[in-house]
């Protein structure tokens, strides 16, 4: 029975952590891998790491529900990069959330477009990241383009084009998925 009542202690102790824990990373690293399955965790990371100059260069899949970035450190504090991460299964959630952080002066980093599985939701996760420079004095629109079918999305890309808008990115979880971007007024 004790040895029932230690062993339930230890797995409730190693279960729960008491505090966040902080990256470790040297004084002179000059790159940073971040690889996790909660967007929430990486959110974090990723905003401790980028207080420390790192910026983004890359992110990818893996295998499942991981997602990794990797980062160079360029800035030096206090004028870091800010970024910020969108997750989701829905497609009217990803337009409101791009729109939101556009209007904050943020810009989608189409190298960190990705989908993978949600651990808990409902189908694939899209995951973008969108970055904002120290100085950022420029603003962007975003038009999410989403189907299965590849002749509707060529009408709706066109359309756009016509509209002033380019493709920042695409990728794809059962439906494709296109980004636009268009450069709008100036922050102030």
């Amino acid at each position: 029975m004790r040895t029932v009542i230690v062993l339930a202690a230890f797995l409730v102790s190693v279960s729960i952590p008491t505090q966040a824990q902080k990256l470790k990373v040297a004084a002179d690293q000059q790159y940073l891998l971040l690889a996790t399955s909660k967007t929430s965790t990486m959110q974090e990371e990723l905003t401790e790491a980028a207080k420390m100059g790192f910026h983004i260069m890359v992110g990818s899949p893996t295998s499942g529900n991981e997602m990794v970035l990797l980062l160079e450190r360029i800035a030096t504090p206090p004028d870091t990069f800010t970024y910020q991460l969108l997750a989701t299964n829905r497609t009217g959630t990803m337009q409101k959330e791009l729109t939101e952080a556009a209007n904050d002066g943020f810009r989608l980093l189409p190298r960190t477009m990705i989908s993978k599985e949600a651990a808990f939701m409902g189908g694939p996760e899209v995951v973008v990241v969108l970055e904002r420079p120290p100085k950022a004095d420029k603003r962007y629109e975003y038009k999410l383009l989403a189907t299965n079918l590849t002749s509707t999305l060529q009408k709706e890309i066109t359309e756009a084009l016509a509209n002033g808008f380019v493709v920042a990115g695409m990728v794809s979880r059962g439906e494709h998925m296109v980004i636009m971007e268009k450069e709008i007024n100036p922050l102030e």
